[in-house]
């Protein structure tokens, strides 16, 4: 079984939230608009990855289960390793209430997570724990990946101007 992290067990007292991000990975081959995770911390060894993810059928593959952590950049590199992905980029989230973004934390990884698709996702994750620390990141229809959702946009403008090709869509523009 592939490595997606741990359960958290405990409420960290040591989370730094003077660097944090939005961390953008690629999806899994099925999930063309990749996955988001929430990082802080403030060097490879003090970090910590917080997502949602199940690992194989006792967490419904994901649909319902607990949120995951990582600690320290070591074991993100093993869980890209392990799933076949890689970071695409890393948004600022410039926390200004680091309690609010703990409290909201440590609510969403002691609660099992239902994922919704795009309304209730990763990304939903991500953005409700940044948002309640002061902080604010866009991602547009709750795709991780903006590049999937420009294609997107190119497939629609092309429809539009008449030259649309549902057998390409929306990877083909």
């Amino acid at each position: 079984m592939t490595y997606e992290g741990e359960i958290l067990n405990y409420c960290p007292g040591d989370i730094d939230f003077v660097n944090t991000w939005a961390v953008v990975v690629s999806g899994a081959t099925w999930n063309p608009c990749g996955h988001m995770l929430f990082c802080c911390g403030n060097d490879s060894d003090s970090s910590w990855y917080f997502h949602v993810a199940g690992q194989g059928v006792r967490e419904y593959l994901g649909f319902y289960a607990y949120p995951k952590f990582m600690r320290g950049d070591m074991n993100y590199n093993k869980y890209l390793t392990d799933n076949g992905k890689y970071e695409i980029r890393r948004l600022d989230a410039q926390i200004s209430n680091p309690d609010g973004c703990y409290n909201q934390l440590v609510k969403y990884m002691g609660d099992k997570w239902f994922w919704g698709v795009l309304p209730h996702n990763c990304a939903q994750f991500a953005k409700d724990i940044i948002r309640a620390g002061g902080g604010d990141v866009t991602v547009l229809l709750n795709c991780p990946d903006q590049e999937f959702v420009r294609k997107i946009g190119r497939a629609a403008e092309k429809a539009a101007a008449g030259g649309f090709n549902p057998a390409g869509f929306p990877f083909g523009y």
